[in-house]
């Protein structure tokens, strides 16, 4: 499957993201809001430095949206301007161990989602997964697509 062994994907997922952020300061001290609060934060992603502020953002199933909520409402130290919630997605995985030696994984995952006209909100990826964050709309026809480009 060129790199990829297995697609799988999770409905209900939400996404929070913080802009102006004082440095990744403020992504450690808002990761460790959630995590005493016990949410389960997932895909974190944070830009490149842009003078002294980062931009950040992370997903979560949306079943912790009241414990986001009130976090959120508690925090508020460096984190910028008040944080972008938006719920309604699907993450997409895709994983393999051959991916830490095959070249083009994440282009062909890209290029076969554009060609499709579905939209990638957030990726994140390790030597062994790439996960795609899509609307939730979308996640039955990315699956499809994505199972057709990496059959081998």
């Amino acid at each position: 499957m060129n790199g990829v062994t297995r697609i799988s994907s999770e409905q209900d997922v939400m996404m929070i993201t913080f802009t102006e952020a004082d440095t990744a300061s403020a992504l450690a001290d808002a990761l460790t809001a959630f995590a005493q609060k016990g949410v389960v934060v997932d895909m974190i992603c944070q830009s490149a430095p842009r003078a002294a502020t980062i931009d950040f953002s992370f997903t979560m199933p949306a079943s912790y949206f009241e414990s986001a909520m009130q976090t959120i409402s508690e925090y508020r130290t460096g984190a910028g301007s008040a944080p972008l919630i938006s719920s309604g997605y699907s993450k997409i995985n895709l994983f393999g161990e051959e991916m830490v030696t095959s070249c083009g994984v994440a282009a062909l995952a890209l290029r076969t989602l554009r060609d499709a006209g579905i939209e990638v909100v957030l990726i994140t990826t390790s030597d062994l997964d790439i996960s795609l964050l899509v609307r939730g709309e979308n996640e039955d026809s990315a699956l499809n697509v994505l199972r057709q480009a990496f059959a081998a």
